[in-house]
């Protein structure tokens, strides 16, 4: 999963583009804690400041994104694994480059393309059209001013419109799709040489000077961090909400308050859908083509073809590689034009094509459920449950509040648990990032118990599934260890350095041998090395037959062949050095070319986008000012 998020951050191109589609950010505004504005700025960007605040604002929108793709399990250590503070400064410092060009060049959105955009948006509208009142109500909700709304969505229309107008230009011939295809499909078999690091640990000597040295000039990060060990009084939920009880007059009451938000449910259908895009520059031959396109999708769609595999084929949508599957959605999920034609639709029927401002699109219904309003009698069961939860943590607050007072008096937790019938445990002690398993992600927990002076008492901390008083049992302030009691794994980890250091050495130094030599055979032979063969393999494959993968082959895989046998490098991976040779390939099936040019044409053509705005940013960044601060990405 971490590999799946490195790649997937790393691609600020794709991060990016989904950015320039005119969504509802509602749900990444609410419950920001910024910082103090007065607090340094992050950086500047040919002048322009990124504040504090407005990285402080992104920083928790890109928390909420990683936590609801990790279901919950975004860790402090896998956070900081994964760079998300530079990341987004990255990502930051590139839209501020991109909005300073497109308002160069004359492309900024003015007032009528947001109000447009703005009504576009489904969450806005009642009975399809943009509501003012439903607007503005969202906001509020929300805690997001109307005018930090539209500055976001002002930028993103800006953005876009410089973004098409890159695009556009962007074309791929069939040459060289096919040149392409040639290489990514045809198949190589390599010879190769492994050296491990473990073949040089014996040879990386270390004097006693150079670890202390290490130790000396290493202190600030050989720092242990602030541990602490906390007593507390746990106040569960649960315990109390099973004693609770509950009228049917409170049952009743609880229903009809909440069965319009709670109780109904509207109809829904599970659909499939299919985009024949079309730019915002298209001229009337382009649109006509598109519109020719998705008539025929249509028609095979209701001669029978699987949809799924038509939307794999030819939809240009996010939703493609799932078949175009769409999930289960409401009316008011469904963008204008599209959310009164699906749900006319009968199960199993196809649309007829649909025109909206991004292009074509083409909806299957696959199943439905009928809009329905619970009955008393069906949520009883549920309410009840709901209600002794409410009650039940009423009475755990107002029983931790008064053992707190108490607390603050003098009387000790042991005496206090007795009393209550609580419990009162004691932490290992653990530092800032550590869950604690018998706590859980409890993050008002974790940072009251860090900040506790040795006399203080917690307030009462609300945690997933209790509440919490809080007191100090130990408290170690950061301290640097003692030399001897690090010595070991500083020795440890210089051996691996220099290691790693005599590895590539000895590599680079074989590799010159065969260029010079041009035998691999007879290099491992004199070296006393091992020579192997991975087997045939495509070119454009991600890993390599015996080897696995290497972090090289993401940027175009090894290129040798008959004319060029021997590589300019030597590869890495992990404790591991290869040196490579070409011993044979085979052509790739230009048969099937013919069969899937059309779907391959437009991977080339979205790799050749992508590449066109990465080389634009670029471009941008090498001729502007960018200053960071340092220390500014530090977390408070």
């Amino acid at each position: 999963m971490l590999d799946v998020l490195r790649k997937r951050k790393r691609s600020w191109i794709i991060i990016f583009l989904l950015g320039l589609i005119i969504v509802v950010f509602i749900a990444f505004y609410g419950g920001n804690k910024f910082r103090d504005p007065a607090l340094q700025d992050i950086a500047q960007v040919n002048g322009e400041v990124i504040s504090q605040r407005e990285f402080a604002m992104h920083y928790q929108k890109a928390l909420e994104r990683y936590r609801e793709m990790l279901k919950g399990s975004l860790t402090p250590e896998l956070e900081k694994s994964l760079n998300i503070r530079g990341t987004l400064l990255e990502e930051l410092i590139q839209k501020r480059l991109v909005l300073q060009e497109a308002r160069h060049l004359g492309l900024a959105a003015n007032d009528e393309d947001l109000m447009a955009a703005i009504a576009q948006v489904p969450d806005f509208q009642v009975n399809g059209r943009f509501n003012k009142e439903r607007y503005l109500q969202l906001l509020r909700a929300n805690r997001i001013s109307p005018g930090q709304f539209e500055d976001e969505q002002r930028e993103q229309l800006t953005i876009q419109r410089l973004y098409s107008m890159l695009l556009d230009a962007v074309h791929v011939t069939e040459a060289e799709v096919r040149d392409r295809y040639r290489f990514d499909q045809g198949k190589i078999n390599l010879y190769f040489i492994r050296l491990p690091i473990t073949n040089y640990f014996s040879e990386a000597k270390l004097t006693e000077e150079e670890i202390k040295k290490f130790y000396e000039r290493n202190k600030d990060s050989l720092k242990e961090p602030l541990k602490v060990q906390v007593e507390y009084l746990s106040y569960p939920f649960e315990r109390f909400s099973s004693s609770a009880q509950v009228t049917d007059k409170e049952i009743e009451e609880y229903y009809q308050t909440n069965r319009d938000s709670k109780f109904h449910k509207p109809k829904e259908v599970k659909a499939r859908s299919i985009l024949v895009r079309v730019s915002a520059g298209a001229d009337a031959k382009q649109k006509s083509d598109a519109q020719t396109r998705a008539n025929r999708i249509v028609t095979e769609a209701r001669a029978g073809k699987d949809f799924a595999q038509l939307a794999k084929q030819e939809s240009e949508d996010s939703t493609a590689a799932k078949g175009g599957d769409i999930g289960w959605v409401t009316q008011e999920q469904l963008p204008s034009p599209l959310d009164k034609t699906v749900f006319s639709l009968a199960k199993g029927e196809t649309s007829n094509v649909i025109e909206s401002p991004t292009g074509f699109h083409i909806v299957k219904v696959e199943d439905i459920r009928a809009e329905k309003t619970q009955s008393l009698k069906e949520t009883t069961a549920e309410i009840a449950r709901a209600l002794k939860v409410e009650k039940g943590k009423r009475e755990a607050v107002k029983l931790a509040d008064r053992d707190r007072e108490k607390a603050l008096s003098g009387n000790d937790f042991p005496k206090l648990a007795q009393e209550s019938g609580v419990t009162v445990n004691v932490t290992r002690p653990f530092t800032t990032g550590e869950v604690l398993p018998e706590v859980g992600q409890a993050p008002e927990f974790y940072k009251n118990a860090l900040s506790l002076n040795p006399k203080d008492i917690s307030p009462v901390i609300e945690g997933p599934n209790a509440y919490y008083v809080l007191k100090i049992k130990q408290r170690s302030e950061p301290a640097v260890p003692p030399f001897d009691a690090v010595r070991s794994n500083i020795e440890k980890s210089l051996k691996e350095s220099k290691a790693h250091e005599m590895l590539q050495q000895k590599g680079k130094s074989l590799l010159a041998q065969l260029k010079q030599e041009k035998d691999v055979s007879k290099l491992a032979q004199q070296n006393g090395l091992k020579l192997d063969e991975t087997g045939w393999f495509l070119r454009s494959a991600a890993q390599l037959p015996k080897v696995g993968e290497l972090s090289e082959l993401r940027s175009g895989g090894i290129e040798l062949s008959a004319e060029k046998p021997f590589p300019d490098k030597i590869y890495t991976q992990k404790d591991n050095v290869y040196i490579f040779a070409f011993k044979d390939s085979q052509g790739a099936d230009m048969d099937r070319f013919d069969k899937d040019k059309e779907q391959l044409t437009k991977q080339a053509l979205a790799e050749s986008r992508q590449q066109v705005l990465q080389k634009f940013v670029e471009n941008l960044k090498a001729k502007a000012q960018i200053q960071v601060h340092p220390n500014s990405l530090e977390e408070s």
